[in-house]
């Protein structure tokens, strides 16, 4: 049997990346989605948790990073 693999999760939660976001520009996109969906008009958008108190997986921190251009590691430091 194979061992089950689970995302690591960062010590950035949703809310602080969120609050990050909108600082930089970001807007919410009006609707019903299973994510929160950030857009820009410079960056790629951005999906998030809508549960503000849960961490994000280190997927989600690299997918951010991507959007906005930036390293896994600059993006943590700029959060915080």
């Amino acid at each position: 049997m194979g061992k089950e693999k689970g995302f690591a999760l960062t010590s950035i939660r949703t809310r602080d990346m969120r609050r990050f976001l909108e600082y930089q520009g970001y807007w919410v996109e009006p609707g019903h989605h299973k994510h929160l969906k950030l857009r820009h008009e410079r960056f790629g958008e951005v999906l998030l948790p809508l549960r503000p108190g849960d961490n994000l997986t280190f997927v989600a921190l690299k997918q951010i990073a991507a959007a906005l251009q930036m390293t896994p590691e600059q993006l943590v430091t700029a959060v915080r």
